[in-house]
């Protein structure tokens, strides 16, 4: 007797850049086809990605469509204005992992959370609501990822180190153990942060510093 198939979640992706083609590409390669993604939201000057499906309109458009939902931004304010709106609609996060993402005992992924390939996740790491985990980006073990905070590729946090809600960390930025990194805070590709940087900074170079004051 043939096994019943199971339905695909019916999915939106908020944004219609890079991000949505990577989580296309993420969602194609999970096994099972859990999701089926009905389109695609175009927020403001966002490009629209070539060859997929169809861009429904913006954001507002989670508000009468009885489906799951993952934000496709790399900016981590508009992140947080996305999700605020969405669950002002009673809207449902989803939380993606790539079959190739390593996650270590007792990691926790909070909703909407995107782990992509090569992304490592060690032990006791606890990620927030719409995390972005970019490809190859390490998160050390006992890590505390706030809210709509954005890994860019290569990133390395070390242990326990704390990123609190709405932060950016640049491609290539290491955070060494046990540094905070404040609320809003950018982190420049390649910096080595050494020193807790207060929420809102925006910081560089090998040591990390102020931008206003390199």
């Amino acid at each position: 007797m043939a096994v019943p198939r199971i339905q695909s979640r019916p999915l939106v992706v908020v944004g219609a850049g890079a991000i949505a083609r990577q989580i296309r590409s993420l969602i194609a390669g999970l096994a099972g086809d859990p999701y089926r993604i009905l389109g695609y939201l175009d927020l403001p000057r966002s490009p629209r990605p070539s060859g997929c499906v169809p861009i429904l309109g913006g954001d507002e458009v989670l508000a009468g469509t009885d489906a799951g939902y993952v934000i496709a931004v790399g900016k981590p304010l508009v992140r947080r204005q996305v999700d605020l709106s969405a669950t002002r609609w009673g809207r449902q996060p989803v939380t993606l992992r790539h079959p190739d993402a390593t996650l270590d005992d007792d990691v926790t992924l909070g909703a909407g959370t995107i782990a992509f390939p090569g992304a490592r996740i060690q032990v006791d790491a606890r990620l927030g609501r719409h995390v972005l985990v970019n490809a190859n980006a390490v998160v050390g073990h006992d890590c505390d990822i706030h809210d709509h905070v954005v890994l860019s590729p290569l990133a390395m946090l070390g242990g326990g180190v704390v990123i609190e809600a709405a932060a950016f960390i640049g491609a290539g930025a290491v955070v060494l153990p046990r540094r905070v990194i404040g609320a809003g805070a950018t982190v420049g590709a390649g910096a080595v942060v050494t020193a807790d940087v207060p929420p809102r900074a925006c910081v560089a170079g090998v040591p990390a510093r102020d931008i206003n004051a390199i």
